[in-house]
């Protein structure tokens, strides 16, 4: 006459049962999905996004092991935002997961690196039940998440890296992103050249430009022009092309358009020089936003409309002066003459 199984709805979770708790049916822990587990069946869930990383613990596995999942933090928890954790489902488990800034020194953050790669490394703490009878010491969970060594992520590790950040507008003047330049020792884009570098005329760099925070479907970066004068005047008569109509202009110099109007970054190659007589070299880059679609032609070679605005920077590299042709010298720059200060100014264009 009586029938004492309860149902749930919503349907519990792969490793929880229906029960009756004060009436009420609820989904609660199924410690016969644990049976006979250990602490070294233990394996927390890590997620490693381009901006967060996630850590995820499986509530009834911990409270199975005599955890409490309800006292996780991280180890370096001087703000209250290093605790906060939230309940969320996983392939169909109900687990606990928090959240880290992919930034170094965040709650604790430590970062190192190699040739290729980035490493974020933190620890979580993870309390234990408070029982009569203790069969576990809390736990210290150490994890680390990779990434792999980019234009932009290379520039975290650099000290003083050579590069440039302005505001860019996008399509119409609508809304305002970060739009960096840097330049590279390598083709790979993964070596800045820092403020205490310097650069051998003849070889080559590596400019970098690209838009953080944009949406890469709805925008790509379009690098118009590039030339370098011997002044920090843009006007000045002295200029020589790198990059004209979107593509490169080897006139005087050579350079490769290695990326451009296809992306959020542009790739620029260019065989170093110097003026005669000068120290100084300044490249200006002219750059815009373009919508992507399907009939853009923003990786086009033409010439777009002039821009209307602008905003300016200015980064340097160190030179060795000991180097350099003595100024008042009307012969051509040998090739051991170090290309010496960058300074970029960033056309954007509305």
């Amino acid at each position: 006459c009586c029938n004492d199984e309860v149902t749930c709805n919503p349907p519990c979770l792969t490793d929880e049962k229906c029960a009756n708790v004060n009436n009420v049916a609820t989904c609660v822990c199924n410690d016969s999905s644990y049976a006979g587990k250990k602490f070294a069946d233990f394996s927390p869930l890590l997620t490693c996004l381009p901006n967060i990383m996630v850590i995820s613990v499986s509530q009834c596995l911990l409270t199975h092991l005599g955890f409490d999942y309800t006292n996780m933090h991280l180890l370096n928890n001087d703000s209250d935002i290093c605790n906060i954790h939230y309940p969320e489902i996983i392939n169909n488990n109900r687990v606990e997961s928090m959240q880290l800034k992919v930034q170094s020194g965040w709650c604790g953050n430590k970062m190192t690196f190699d040739s290729s790669k980035l490493y974020y490394k933190n620890s979580l703490y993870i309390g234990i039940q408070n029982k009569s009878v203790i069969t576990v010491n809390p736990m210290t969970l150490n994890f680390t998440c990779s990434y792999n060594m980019t234009m932009q992520t290379s520039l975290i590790y650099a000290l003083k890296p050579v590069l440039s950040t302005v505001s860019i507008s996008g399509p119409n003047g609508t809304g305002s992103y970060a739009l960096t330049m840097s330049a590279y020792n390598n083709p790979d884009y993964t070596s800045p050249i820092q403020a205490e570098d310097t650069v051998e005329v003849g070889t080559y760099i590596y400019l970098g430009l690209f838009v953080k925070d944009a949406d890469g479907a709805a925008f790509t970066l379009r690098v118009e022009e590039c030339y370098a004068t011997p002044t920090s005047d843009p006007s000045d008569i002295n200029k020589v092309y790198i990059v004209r109509g979107g593509c490169a202009y080897t006139n005087d110099v050579d350079s490769w358009v290695e990326q451009n109007g296809k992306a959020l970054e542009a790739r620029i190659k260019l065989s170093t020089f110097s003026f005669q007589s000068q120290t100084n070299v300044y490249i200006f880059c002219n750059a815009m936003l373009c919508p992507n679609t399907t009939n853009s032609q923003c990786d086009k070679c033409k010439t777009a409309r002039a821009s209307s605005t602008y905003t300016q920077t200015m980064i340097n590299i160190p030179l060795d002066d000991n180097r350099f042709l003595n100024s008042g010298s009307q012969k051509a720059v040998s090739w051991t003459v170090m290309l010496g200060f960058i300074l970029v100014l960033l056309k954007i264009n509305n």
